[in-house]
């Protein structure tokens, strides 16, 4: 499958043809019936997931784009951000706490309310959050990012938070079907919420293209996400690329067997984030 926006455009075009709209996770109730999210982790490259967001706009889809809060120290994303939240855009955190405090829930709360007050403070208010996967942390006492929704104090701390991989089916009293294009291939992921502790991915399905997919859609609520960092203009750029990723994917897995190189390279698992 080859990511590039004019694939994409299709796609939307596409969605809106068959009189479905995407909305932001944010605008869903228990009332909600046969719902589309199209979500976006964005974990660098804003300019990507704003070039998005104005494809989606123009066929009158409304995304939710959850935003690693680094990006927030650079003036033109905020700008960007906020043209996005203008047209109709959740944008909200992505978040990966548990990890840069290596599993210490304290200090993930300290993190987790300091970068909530810096998009807030941005105009962005916080209803549904993300947690980021990072695929080359060593963890220990702790099983993922998840984690962090998963503490009753977390949630007793923000109750009217909800992350979308946690506990959003449970507040909202809803269920939905979770597609992603992590590992550069689409694909249904058959538990989602529990995919980091049991492994299913013997039961995931995986899609050939964005029209396989959008045949798979019809009579479901539906959660779609993707990472803009990693779509093109051109196939041969996106061709280019894929390639790099998995030439990094491939020597990472390798790496990360030797016991005291998987420590350096956790070390530096936001570098992850680039790629």
């Amino acid at each position: 499958m080859i990511f590039v926006y004019k694939k994409w455009e299709q796609f939307c075009k596409d969605l809106a043809l068959q009189n479905r709209y995407s909305i932001p996770a944010r605008e869903i109730t228990d009332k909600s019936l046969f719902y589309l999210v199209l979500k976006h982790d964005v974990e660098t490259k804003v300019l990507n997931a704003y070039k998005m967001a104005k494809i989606e706009h123009k066929y009158g889809h409304r995304g939710s784009y959850y935003v690693q809060a680094y990006l927030l120290d650079d003036h033109e994303n905020v700008r960007l951000l906020h043209e996005m939240q203008n047209m109709g855009h959740e944008i909200s955190y992505h978040y990966d706490v548990m990890d840069s405090c290596k599993g210490d829930i304290e200090k993930a709360i300290a993190e987790f309310d300091i970068n909530k007050n810096r998009f807030e403070t941005n105009g962005f208010i916080l209803k549904t959050v993300c947690q980021h996967g990072n695929p080359v942390v060593e963890r220990i006492g702790y099983t993922s990012n998840r984690d962090f929704f998963r503490s009753s104090n977390v949630r007793a701390l923000y109750p009217d938070i909800s992350d979308i991989m946690v506990n959003f089916k449970e507040m909202y009293k809803t269920d939905y079907t979770y597609y992603s294009d992590a590992g550069r291939r689409f694909k249904m992921i058959y538990d989602p919420l529990t995919n980091d502790l049991i492994d299913n991915h013997d039961k995931d399905v995986f899609y050939k293209d964005l029209q396989e997919l959008l045949i798979s859609l019809e009579n479901k609520n539906v959660i779609i996400s993707t990472h803009p960092h990693r779509y093109t203009k051109s196939k041969v750029l996106y061709c280019y690329k894929s390639g790099m990723f998995m030439l990094i994917r491939s020597t990472a897995k390798m790496v990360m067997k030797i016991p005291f190189m998987k420590k350096i390279m956790s070390r530096y698992y936001y570098l992850a984030k680039k790629i």
